[in-house]
């Protein structure tokens, strides 16, 4: 009797619940929902107005007539423009010292001396790369070199797989000066 009993429960939920799923599902619509007063009044109003733009763009030098007539008057005025907007150019460009390059990763590992011997190993062997050795916790990374080109870091990879065979290039931040120092084999 009491087995008859559970399967009685189950089959009036079962049914509850295929009763509940069939239900007419009924959706309020009611046209007084409906919005019909104008807003238009309380909206704000924005006036457009074109910019003006006026002088030139170079730093200290106005837009004027007499300046136009003495630029059509001078060619060398022009030249003298030029050469002070180009030595702008230059001044910003020095300021550059990071580009997008390549590194050679050499060790990765949670052994000190190891990631040691590996920077020895690219100080004795490859004297002109500059071996980079950081540590986050537990891991320590040796990475080597600062190339511009991924086929000058892949010369170097090919020597250094004799000694690591797990050694990739990966992207990296580069200093520009010394990945200039490094000769690529395709200058030659």
């Amino acid at each position: 009797m009491f087995i008859n009993k559970k399967v009685i429960y189950a089959m009036l939920w079962l049914g509850s619940l295929t009763l509940a799923g069939c239900a007419k599902k009924t959706y309020l619509r009611s046209s007084s929902n409906v919005h019909t007063e104008d807003l238009s009044s309380v909206r704000p109003r924005y006036d457009y107005q074109e910019p003006e733009i006026k002088g030139t763009f170079l730093p200290g030098k106005n837009d004027d007539e007499t300046e136009q007539k003495e630029l059509a008057d001078n060619p060398d005025a022009v030249n003298s423009r030029l050469d002070k907007a180009v030595e702008a150019m230059v001044q910003q460009n020095k300021s550059i010292k990071y580009i997008n390059g390549f590194r050679i990763q050499l060790y990765v590992g949670n052994v000190r001396q190891q990631a040691d011997d590996a920077k020895s190993y690219i100080y004795r062997m490859f004297p002109d790369l500059v071996p980079y050795v950081t540590y986050s916790q537990p891991t320590y990374r040796v990475k080597a070199g600062d190339f511009m080109y991924r086929g000058d870091a892949q010369s170097f990879l090919d020597q250094i797989k004799d000694q690591y065979p797990s050694a990739v290039i990966l992207s990296d931040r580069v200093d520009i000066k010394k990945s200039l120092i490094l000769n690529s084999p395709y200058e030659n």
